[in-house]
């Protein structure tokens, strides 16, 4: 039997989960919801990078890859400190500061999350942390580190706001050759045809809300890829069925083969 499913993500970033699920026989469809765009204002940005290129910090913390790639665009080729160290949200953040920023980190979670970093990490006292993050993030993080004796110092690296954008995408679009994509106006339209619908971020809940509601057709099945995402789910009133066991390709395509598996 041939199934369809929705992934509500860029096409660019979700072609490796297009290619997980064709080789489960399900036809994808992208529609990119969200936008990534530059702050107006990118002062606080530039003296951000000044002050972790003099050395001023002891740990600069990542929790997205887009905040990877802001940073390497306004360190604008300078080098951070050897002595500066780098924590990680997870694998996809890892790779990204490896191939962007050619530097290993010094910490990673096991459980991908603020939570799951907040477990297992606790910076030395007295540390000076640098923790850039879009205007969207829980306050998990910071509010956790903040109960120990360390200095926090945040950055809006970039604003989240509907696609298509009317502000400067923090990356250039890439190039999404033989995806099937449809526009973010059009998902309502199609959800009748569809099996699955993937959830890429929690912003991507409440700008599909606004798009289709919440009364989903009754042979759609949803997948988040994250309990963040999961938990907004339930606060928007929309189903889970199911939330990968890695917010990666292959954990979203062992989440729909379960759900097909058992329908």
């Amino acid at each position: 039997m041939a199934y369809q499913a929705l992934i509500l993500r860029n096409p660019a970033r979700a072609a490796a989960t297009v290619q997980e699920f064709d080789r489960l026989g399900i036809t994808s469809w992208c529609a990119q919801l969200i936008e990534t765009v530059w702050p107006a204002d990118r002062s606080a940005l530039q003296r951000m990078a000044s002050d972790l290129v003099a050395g001023d910090y002891s740990w600069l913390v990542f929790t997205s890859v887009n905040t990877v790639k802001v940073v390497q665009q306004v360190l604008a080729g300078a080098l951070l400190p050897e002595q500066l160290r780098l924590a990680s949200v997870g694998e996809k953040t890892t790779e990204a500061i490896e191939r962007h920023l050619g530097r290993s980190v010094d910490f990673e979670a096991e459980e991908q999350s603020a939570a799951g970093m907040l477990a297992a990490w606790i910076p030395e006292p007295g540390a000076r942390i640098c923790y850039p993050h879009g205007d969207l993030a829980s306050s998990t993080l910071a509010d956790g580190l903040g109960k120990y004796p360390v200095q926090v110092n945040e950055f809006i690296t970039y604003e989240t706001v509907d696609a298509p954008a009317p502000g400067t995408p923090v990356t250039e679009p890439e190039a999404a050759a033989g995806l099937n994509v449809l526009p973010a106006n059009r998902i309502g339209d199609r959800l009748e045809e569809q099996d699955l619908v993937v959830f890429s971020a929690p912003s991507v809940v409440r700008r599909f809300v606004q798009l289709a509601g919440t009364q989903l057709p009754g042979k759609l099945q949803t997948i988040a890829i994250g309990h963040p995402t999961a938990r907004a789910m339930e606060r928007a009133g929309l189903p889970v069925h199911a939330v990968a066991s890695a917010p990666t390709p292959q954990g979203l395509a062992r989440a729909a083969q379960d759900l097909l598996r058992h329908r």
